[in-house]
C-alpha cells in the first residue's frame, strides 16, 4: 500500500477523532443532574436541604467551515449557553424560565424525568436589559433596567404590553402576587415598589410613605406568602426584610448590618417557603440564610467559590410549588436547584 493510499485511507478516522476532541473542547450547557446527595446539614438523617441539579453555562459552538464539518460528523446539536443568569421562575406550564442579564436571552427549560433541559431561548428585541422575571396565570413579565419598563408577555413570548409611571426609575426585582393578582416592582433608585394590574394597570406604590419603619431605601426583591397575602420586602440599603399586609400595611421588619450570621451585608434576593421559612442570599457572604417570620436564623449554607453549594454574589431566589429553591449565580454562569424539606 502507497504513502498515499494510507493517507486517504486513514485521513476520515483522523479526522473523526479530531472532531471529537475538539468537541470535547468547545463544550456546550451542562444540566447537570447531581449523582451524589449533597445535603445540608451533611451530618444528620433529615436535611433542611438537598443539591438536585445545576444548569451551567459553556460556550455555544463557534459558527463556520469546522462547524459545519462537526455537524456532519457527529450530527445537528443545538448548544445554549448561561450568560449571567440574574432570575428565574417556573410558570404556569410548568416551564422554567431564566433571564440571561448579559445576553438579553429567555432560557426556556422543560423537565424531563426530574432533570430540567433547555428546549429554546427566546430574545425580544424590544426588550434591551432584562433582569428580572416574574410569572402570572396567562402572562409573563420581564423587568428591563436599561428601558426603565416592565413587557408584558404571553405565554408565547409576544410582547403585548408594557408597565410605566412618571416615577418610575429602574425597575428591577419581580415578584407576581398571586393572592391579590397583581405584579409587584421593585425600583432601588425611587425606594419604592410599585404595584400593578396583570395587564398593565397601575395601582399603588409601597414604602415611599406611612409608618417610618415602612419606608424603603432600596427595595430589591419581594416574596409573598401565599396563605395571607402579606408582603416580604428585601430592603438592600436598610439591610432589612420588611413585612406588610396584603393592603400595604406595614407589619413589621428584622435584619441589621454586619459580618456575622443572622445578619446582612449585601443582600440581593429573598423567597418564602410553604412552612414560612424565608430565604436571604447575601452577594457578600457567598451564601443563603434561613429565617422564621420573625427574623429567627434557623440555618445557612454555602460559601463564596465556584463549587457545588458554592455561590459568587447570589442573585435572586425562587421557590416553586414542589418546594424546590432555585438560586441565580451569575458569576458562575449558573443556576442551582435544591429541594427543600418544609419543616
Amino acid at each position: 500500500m502507497s504513502d498515499t493510499t494510507s493517507f486517504k485511507t486513514y485521513l476520515p478516522v483522523f479526522m473523526l477523532i479530531m472532531a471529537v476532541f475538539m468537541f470535547g473542547l468547545v463544550g456546550c450547557a451542562s444540566n447537570s443532574k447531581v449523582n451524589e446527595a449533597v445535603n445540608y446539614p451533611a451530618d444528620i438523617p433529615q436535611p433542611y436541604l438537598s443539591l438536585e441539579q445545576v444548569i451551567e453555562g459553556a460556550q455555544d459552538t463557534p459558527e463556520g467551515l469546522f462547524s459545519r464539518f462537526l455537524g456532519m460528523i457527529v450530527g445537528p446539536e443545538r448548544k445554549f449557553t448561561l450568560n449571567q443568569p440574574t432570575d428565574m421562575v417556573v410558570d404556569q406550564e410548568g416551564r422554567l424560565l431564566i433571564v440571561e442579564s448579559e445576553a438579553g436571552f429567555i432560557s426556556i427549560y422543560n423537565e424531563v424525568e426530574g432533570e430540567w433541559l433547555n428546549s429554546e431561548r427566546v430574545r425580544l428585541p424590544e426588550i434591551l436589559h432584562p433582569t428580572s422575571i416574574a410569572a402570572g396565570p396567562d402572562r409573563i413579565f420581564v423587568s428591563d433596567l436599561m428601558g426603565g419598563t416592565v413587557h408584558i408577555l404571553d405565554y408565547q413570548f409576544n410582547l403585548v404590553g408594557t408597565m410605566k409611571h412618571a416615577d418610575m426609575q429602574r425597575p428591577g426585582g419581580l415578584c407576581f402576587d398571586g393572592y391579590s393578582n397583581r405584579l409587584l416592582i421593585a425600583d432601588p433608585p425611587a425606594n419604592r415598589v410599585f404595584v400593578f394590574s396583570p395587564r398593565g394597570e397601575y395601582l399603588a406604590q409601597v414604602g415611599r410613605s406611612g409608618h417610618l419603619h415602612g419606608v424603603l431605601q432600596s427595595p430589591l426583591a419581594m416574596t409573598v406568602d401565599a396563605v395571607n397575602g402579606d408582603i416580604y420586602v428585601l430592603d438592600g440599603m436598610a439591610r432589612k426584610v420588611k413585612q406588610y399586609d396584603h393592603e400595604f400595611q406595614f407589619i413589621n421588619s428584622f435584619g441589621e448590618y454586619d459580618q456575622v450570621p443572622g445578619s446582612f451585608a449585601f443582600p440581593k434576593g429573598i423567597a418564602l417557603a410553604v412552612d414560612g421559612t424565608l430565604f436571604i442570599g447575601d452577594a457578600a457572604f457567598g451564601n443563603i440564610q434561613m429565617f422564621d417570620p420573625t427574623g429567627a436564623l434557623l440555618f445557612y449554607f454555602g460559601e463564596t467559590g465556584s463549587g457545588q453549594g458554592q455561590f459568587l454574589m447570589p442573585r435572586n431566589l425562587f421557590i416553586d410549588q414542589e418546594q424546590r429553591l432555585f438560586v441565580a449565580d451569575p458569576y458562575n454562569n449558573r443556576v442551582q436547584i435544591f429541594q427543600y424539606f418544609a419543616q
